[in-house]
């Protein structure tokens, strides 16, 4: 379960950083021992799998840090915050990139 779970969050990093190279190119984009590091100007978005917790961590200069777990929903699996359940890990950062744009 928690090789599972580490190679289900790699994919989740992975598909973020196509997302972001291909779509959005004014942000610099790295990644570099598990640790996707993202920024355009000096907003620096930083995502990470934290295994001990079982946790994808996300620093956001625009909403500070969150935590995100795993969670069955509506019959998928997606990363939702640990602090507010109705908070995805994917709507959050498509949103704050899009509103990062519009600036």
């Amino acid at each position: 379960m928690e090789d599972n779970l580490k190679n289900i969050a790699q994919k989740t990093l992975d598909d973020f950083f196509s997302l972001i190279e291909e779509n959005h190119e004014d942000f610099e984009v790295d990644f570099e021992e598990e640790v996707l590091k993202f920024e355009k100007d000096d907003q620096i978005y930083i995502l990470s799998f934290h295994e001990p917790t079982s946790q994808i961590w996300l620093s956001s200069p625009i909403s500070g840090a969150h935590h995100f777990e795993l969670k069955d929903k509506k019959n998928s699996k997606s990363w939702y915050s640990t602090r507010d359940i109705k908070l995805n890990l994917y709507d959050l950062i498509l949103n704050e990139i899009n509103k990062s744009n519009d600036s």
